[in-house]
């Protein structure tokens, strides 16, 4: 499972039924959009996930304080488009919820999963 450090500690991230509902309203398009932003590293989808991937730890971390955090890694080239994409496979894509579209959806293309897979390696 997926971590995020927060002040020298590290919380996993994982999706409840209050996680998902928060950000199947981050993108108009609800689930499949944001699953398809999950899948090309959108850094703003990004925050909403690491965001939604905390409730569970009880901490109500802010979402501008986890925008803050995620800003400074970058500036300190800690956070790179790698991390990015991993974290929001491993959180979204192949979360329970979401897997068994995300299958349905690249039937057609299976292409797609598998190079974001091998490109992940």
């Amino acid at each position: 499972m997926a971590h995020f450090e927060i002040e020298g500690k590290e919380y996993e991230l994982k999706l409840t039924f209050e996680s998902i509902k928060y950000l199947n309203k981050v993108c108009p398009g609800g689930s499949l959009e944001l699953v398809g932003k999950a899948m090309t590293g959108d850094l703003e989808v990004f925050s909403h996930v690491i965001h939604a991937g905390l409730f569970h730890a009880g901490k109500n971390f802010s979402f501008a304080e986890i925008e803050s955090i995620l800003g400074k890694a970058i500036e300190e080239e800690k956070l790179d488009l790698e991390y990015v994409l991993k974290v929001s496979k491993e959180v979204v894509v192949d979360s329970f919820f979401f897997k068994k579209i995300v299958k349905k959806l690249m039937k057609d293309n299976p292409e797609a999963l598998e190079q974001l897979e091998n490109f992940l390696k």
